[in-house]
């Protein structure tokens, strides 16, 4: 069971919005569609749930996969204001001529399963986010969907509400045994439930990959720019040796770049200090925050951040270190 999504593309008057978009989803998998508003990843969805139809290329459901059992859950959750929260969760059952004890027994589940006990009665007016989503998740899962296809579904939710859904949707996953495109432009959101990542900029498809894959390889500076936790220190690069002031570094260059290039070092990156150390940096601010200790050093006059470090001793500004970073990283063209 799968979906392949096959070079299509789609165009709204003569604008382009979605140009040959090409990605596959498997069995169980989330997949998240990620990249800044515009890009065109819910028309990808709509293309996909058949409520648009590809301009050019096609949406393959492969196995006992069908549109029949593929639904589509939008931003604003769109539930039925005039029907209470167990009615809003039967009316997919209803439409499809279920018998009424197994609708009830459904319904049921449901209502356990997302902890909407005391709450049937209610009206979507009379919930809170949280719990018109739930409602809305409900809807769609009782009808025991192949592939579900989110929009953005928690960007309207708060840190501690987000968190509590994330949950929901991995444990529902895992029992109901459901793939899931999910539309996102949060990091964290796409990082921390992401199979794999389909990131979308300029209307088309820039990388594939898992999330820690994309995290350690970006393929450009573009992927690098949307994850928005990298720093660029600016050298040159000839074969894997890579030099910066008067540092030299081996480094990963699988495009086989050569003169001016960008060095990409994330924000957390395990980097250690040593005296034999290949990088001569100075260290120019040291500060606290809750993702963990932060020190900010030059580098050949510029800047480089790196953050939830571990170095043992205490770093001073305008200390002078040695600084080792782990191998691999990766020199894109410069921005």
């Amino acid at each position: 069971m799968g979906l392949n999504v096959k070079e299509i593309s789609y165009r709204y008057e003569k604008r382009p919005v979605v140009k040959d978009v090409s990605f596959t989803v498997n069995e169980g998998e989330i997949v998240t569609l990620f990249g800044p508003s515009g890009a065109g990843k819910t028309t990808i969805l709509k293309m996909i749930a058949g409520l648009l139809t590809p301009q050019t290329g096609t949406v393959e459901f492969t196995g006992n996969n069908c549109r029949a059992n593929t639904l589509l859950v939008f931003q604003d959750y769109l539930l039925f204001p005039h029907m209470t929260v167990r009615e809003n969760i039967a009316f997919g059952l209803k439409i499809r001529h279920v018998a009424r004890a197994e609708v009830r027994q459904r319904v049921a589940e449901m209502v356990t399963e997302f902890q909407l006990a005391g709450l049937e009665k209610q009206y979507p007016a009379q919930l809170s986010g949280g719990q018109q989503q739930r409602v809305a998740l409900a809807r769609a899962i009782i009808l025991r969907p192949k592939l579900l296809l989110l929009d953005e579904p928690f960007s309207s939710l708060d840190g501690n509400l987000r968190q509590q859904m994330y949950a929901y949707l991995r444990r529902l996953q895992a029992r109901y045994h459901f793939a899931v495109i999910m539309v996102s432009h949060d990091q964290q959101e796409t990082f921390l439930l992401s199979d794999r990542v389909v990131v979308i900029a300029n209307h088309q498809v820039q990388q594939v990959a898992s999330p820690q894959k994309l995290y350690t390889q970006p393929v450009s500076r573009l992927v690098a720019d949307l994850l928005g936790c990298f720093n660029y220190l600016r050298g040159t690069v000839k074969g894997t040796s890579f030099q910066v002031g008067t540092s030299q570094l081996t480094v990963a260059n699988p495009d086989h770049l050569q003169g001016t290039v960008e060095l990409l070092v994330p924000f957390t990156c395990k980097a250690t200090l040593r005296k034999d150390g290949d990088l001569l940096a100075t260290v120019k601010d040291v500060f606290w925050q809750p993702a963990g200790p932060t020190v900010v050093f030059q580098v050949d006059n510029q800047r480089l951040e790196l953050r939830q470090t571990a170095f043992t001793q205490e770093l001073a500004a305008g200390t002078q270190v040695h600084l080792d970073l782990p191998a691999g990283g990766r020199v894109v063209r410069c921005h």
